[in-house]
C-alpha cells in the first residue's frame, strides 16, 4: 500500500489543504477562504465536503493508505481531539472536532496546534530539516511556536506546552489576549506593531508616510507600517527595530531555555525580516549565555504559506 498524507491548515481567514507524499513533496492542493459567518456546523461540513473531494482527485486511492492531519489555532486536547478556545473561531470550543471529521473521513486523523504544525513542516522540509533540537516562532496577527527537543514535540502535562507568544518580557507592559501582560506577542505580532505605531504618533506626532494610513487607525495593518519602512519613513523603521529587540528577548529566553541548534522564524510579520533581524540577534548575542549563543542559528522560514499543511501532514504520519 502505498501511504500518502493530506495536511489541512484551519485559519479564520483561509483554509488550505495538500496531498503531500511521505517525502514531503505536494502532489495537489487547495485553498478557501473560511466562511465563519454561516455557523460553525456549516464552516465544518464546507471542510468536510472539500475534504472528500480532495480525495476523490487521489489518482490511486483505492490502492492507498491515507492519513489526515489537521492544523488548528488554539491549544489542542491531542486525546480527546477537541480544540481548546481556538482565537477567531470561539464557537469551536470544546466541539469534537475530529470525531466529527471522522465520522465523514475513513481516514485515521489528528489534530495539531497550528503553530506547531508551522514548526513540524519547517523540520521536516524548511529551515530546520536535519536538527534535532530547534524552535519555530510564528509572527502573525499573534505570536505562535513550537519547540523541538530530540526530535520530539514538546507539549506538557496538557498537551499545551510550548506557548511561545507568552513568555513575559515586561510584567508592566500591555495587556495581552491572553489576559496577562507583556508577552512577547504583544510587542512582535502584527498587532504589536500597530499599537506601537499608534501609541509613538499619539506621544509625538508625525508626518511622514504613514501619515495617510494612520488617519483610519482601525484600518491600519502591519502590512501598510512595512510598505512605509520600505519607502523610507522613520518611525515605521524604528517600530520594527524596537520590536526586533522585543524579540530578541523572546529568543534570548528559548536559547538559554532549551539550547536549540535553531531558531525558525516566520508568518506574515517576517516578511519585514530585513527591518528587525539585526536587533534581534544582537540582543541574543549580548543577553544569551555564551556556549548557548554560539550554538544557534536564527534563521527564516522557508516553507512559506505550506508549512501549516506539511506540518499537519507530517503529525499525521507520526501518529502511531
Amino acid at each position: 500500500m502505498r501511504l500518502l498524507l493530506i495536511g489541512i491548515d484551519m485559519g479564520g481567514t483561509n483554509t488550505r489543504m495538500g496531498v503531500i507524499t511521505p517525502y514531503g513533496k505536494i502532489l495537489n492542493r487547495i485553498q478557501y477562504r473560511t466562511d465563519v459567518s454561516k455557523g460553525v456546523l456549516k464552516m465544518l461540513e464546507e471542510l468536510a465536503s472539500r475534504l472528500q473531494d480532495l480525495i476523490q482527485q487521489i489518482p490511486e486511492k483505492d490502492h492507498s493508505e491515507i492519513r489526515v492531519g489537521i492544523g488548528v489555532p488554539g491549544p489542542v486536547d491531542l486525546n480527546r481531539g477537541i480544540l481548546i478556545e481556538p482565537p477567531n473561531l470561539s464557537e469551536l470550543h470544546q466541539f469534537p472536532l475530529r470525531d466529527f471529521l471522522e465520522r465523514r473521513i475513513p481516514f485515521p486523523l489528528v489534530l495539531e496546534n497550528d503553530a506547531n504544525a508551522f514548526t513540524l513542516g519547517e523540520g521536516w522540509v524548511g529551515a530546520a530539516r536535519g536538527a534535532r533540537h530547534y524552535c519555530g516562532v510564528t509572527l502573525g496577527t499573534g505570536v505562535g511556536g513550537g519547540v523541538v527537543v530530540n526530535g520530539e514535540m514538546l507539549r506538557g502535562v496538557d498537551g499545551f506546552g510550548g506557548e511561545v507568544g507568552h513568555m513575559v518580557l515586561n510584567p508592566e507592559g500591555p495587556i495581552c489576549g491572553c489576559g496577562g501582560r507583556g508577552c512577547l506577542e504583544v510587542f512582535a505580532s502584527g498587532t504589536g506593531v500597530r499599537r506601537m505605531v499608534l501609541e509613538a504618533i499619539e506621544r509625538e506626532g508625525h508626518k511622514g508616510l504613514l501619515k495617510e494610513e494612520t488617519k483610519d487607525s482601525e484600518k491600519l495593518t502591519s502590512e501598510e507600517v512595512f510598505r512605509a519602512a520600505e519607502r523610507g519613513d522613520e518611525l515605521a523603521q524604528r517600530v520594527f527595530q524596537e520590536m526586533g529587540r522585543y524579540l530578541g528577548l523572546g529568543l534570548v529566553n528559548l536559547t538559554n531555555l532549551f539550547n536549540p541548534e535553531k531558531i525558525v522564524i516566520g508568518g506574515k510579520v517576517s516578511g519585514a525580516w530585513n527591518y528587525f533581524i539585526s536587533q534581534a540577534r544582537e540582543v541574543l548575542y549580548q543577553r544569551a549565555m555564551r556556549g548557548q549563543r554560539e550554538r544557534v542559528e536564527v534563521v527564516r522560514a522557508e516553507c512559506g504559506d505550506d508549512a501549516g499543511i506539511l506540518g499537519a501532514a507530517y503529525a499525521a504520519m507520526k501518529q502511531n
